[in-house]
């Protein structure tokens, strides 16, 4: 006899990701798993106690999974001001003067996602413009690329950096002639100088620096750090999320999701990482060891290994391979010697972690492809399903090591300039044809998989999608770099539950696997790019529980 369904899905237009049945009218769940999945003139398994819920013809997909994104700055950017689309001093000034007058007693203006060039094509906001616009409380402006900050005198002060500070190579607090801080704050160790003394950010950035410690703070500090997590996870069930990768690897922010986890139950799956920064080494991953034996339930799990090894494009922190068109004699840096990176990835390959690298430029793109080659040559190899994250220029001899090594491209639709306007002044036109090279990476067979890397980007997985589906032609050449809808949606939903080792419980929508299912809010087939674009979560579900219903 058929277990009736707990709930039934029907009128949708389910596309399934399953060979066998890839396409479907209605799905149907018992307790956490999917039951069955059926046309419109089959009979679903009812009940009188199943719940029945009205698709209303629109795409049931299985559900989305973020495969790089950042939860606790992403909750952080919720508050924040948003500089998104500003562009102009005049609309820069309404942007801080309206937030300032939403938010009264506000002690320090933290700002986020805002263009290099929001002041004018040939300056930045340095700290007399921020000291114009907010004179009397810190404040601090991330550029929407979050390797860049931009803070004014009084955020100077409070971090007691207004001469400089001893930073690592790569991390930079731009001075001028006289030796004072210009404002510009360039990669994390700088920015982090100022963000551990924004009172709403103190603990977490201040635990990221420290990440193998357990912080000694007050149950209240850590209750408010519990919720902007939470107001993060919501957030993410509420666009369709039903797993995140996130790329954040610190005790403190693992332990708060296993705080979350007990008491209320994560609304989506978190998988955390081991953070590997500047001036640890192979033999620190014995942490990640303790870490990955302590968390490991079907919620939350910590069982990959997060390194940078350079920074961004924008602000010549991307280490490339010859130097950048509009710097002669910059090629960016390096934030590991290649002997550093090989002994750490290599020992994270012996112990069993999957590595996730930051990639920008094709210098460190060939760095760790190099590093991951060691690891096989002194491992011998295995089913690792290493990542490199972004991977923004890539010189063309490297594109077949991706598939020869078994690395994964890891890419974010919506970073990719419109056009290349600006990018391409960086890095000239002939790099310029191996810019976020997805169908060339394709092409050689290597596997991808898609993400936002939010705050950084939107969270919405329409504007990702569209993004994918609608990217524009570059004026430097080469082959078309969009891909269709279907690829797409496996990008965010199959091949996301692949890179995570989890093909085998979801990513598809059949019999037997979780029931963790996203329902769009239109027929995202028929949509145009602005309508993709639009497209929204009307209901989610993970693990057989609605964790996000608009119905």
């Amino acid at each position: 006899m058929t277990t009736q369904a707990d709930i039934l899905i029907h009128n949708a237009k389910v596309l399934t990701g399953d060979p066998s049945c890839p396409r479907a009218d209605w799905v149907a769940i018992s307790g956490r798993k999917i039951q069955s999945v059926g046309q419109a003139d089959q009979a679903p398994p009812l009940g009188p106690l199943t719940r029945r819920l009205d698709g209303q013809g629109a795409t049931l997909t299985a559900g989305l999974n973020d495969a790089h994104l950042h939860l606790f700055g992403g909750g952080l950017s919720l508050a924040d001001l948003s500089l998104a689309g500003v562009m102009g001093l005049d609309a820069f000034r309404a942007a801080v003067s309206d937030y300032r007058a939403r938010h009264p007693g506000l002690r320090f203006l933290a700002a986020q996602s805002c263009d290099y060039h929001i002041v004018s094509a040939e300056s930045f906001p340095d700290r007399h413009i921020l000291d114009d616009l907010c004179p009397d409380i810190p404040m601090m402006v991330m550029a929407v690329d979050y390797h860049t900050a931009w803070v004014n005198t009084a955020a100077l002060k409070l971090a007691g950096i207004e001469r400089g500070a001893d930073l690592s190579p790569g991390n930079v607090i731009v001075l001028d002639d006289a030796g004072n801080a210009t404002g510009t704050l360039l990669e994390f160790e700088a920015i982090d100088l100022v963000r551990q003394v924004n009172p709403a950010a103190a603990r977490h950035f201040s635990a990221a620096q420290d990440p193998f410690r357990r912080p000694n703070v007050s149950e209240a500090d850590r209750s408010a750090d519990r919720e902007t997590l939470w107001t993060a996870l919501t957030h993410c069930a509420a666009q369709g999320l039903t797993a995140v990768q996130n790329m954040d690897g610190s005790l403190y922010q693992l332990e708060l999701l296993a705080e979350l986890d007990a008491s209320r139950g994560l609304p989506v799956r978190v998988r955390v990482p081991f953070h590997i920064q500047q001036g640890h080494g192979p033999a620190d991953l014995a942490h990640a060891v303790r870490w990955r034996k302590a968390h490991q339930s079907e919620m939350l799990r910590c069982d990959f290994v997060k390194i940078f090894a350079d920074g961004v494009i924008d602000s010549g922190t991307a280490f490339m391979l010859e130097d950048y068109s509009h710097t002669p004699g910059n090629r960016g840096t390096a934030l590991f010697s290649d002997e550093e990176l090989n002994a750490i990835i290599t020992e994270a390959d012996r112990l069993g972690f999957q590595v996730a690298v930051h990639c920008v430029g094709d210098g460190a793109v060939r760095q760790v492809l190099n590093a991951y080659e060691a690891a096989q040559k002194a491992n011998g190899r295995r089913d690792s399903r290493h990542r490199i994250e972004h991977i923004e220029v890539i010189d063309p001899a490297d594109i077949p090591r991706f598939a020869e090594l078994g690395v994964v491209a890891s890419m974010q639709p919506t970073h990719t300039p419109e056009g290349g306007e600006g990018y391409l002044d960086l890095i000239g036109p002939a790099r310029g044809r191996y810019a976020f090279a997805l169908a060339d990476l394709r092409a050689a067979g290597a596997a991808f998989v898609f993400a936002t890397d939010w705050p950084v980007a939107p969270l919405e997985p329409g504007i990702t999608l569209a993004a994918a589906v609608h990217r524009p032609d570059w004026s430097s050449g080469g082959p078309v770099q969009r891909v269709d809808l279907a690829t797409a949606l496996y990008g965010i939903t199959e091949a996301a539950a692949w890179v995570a080792f989890d093909e085998a419980a979801r990513g598809r929508i059949a019999p037997g696997l979780a029931a963790d299912l996203t329902l769009f809010d239109r027929d995202i087939e028929a949509a145009d790019e602005a309508g993709l674009a639009e497209s929204g979560a009307r209901l989610t579900i993970c693990a057989g529980r609605l964790t996000h219903n608009n119905l």
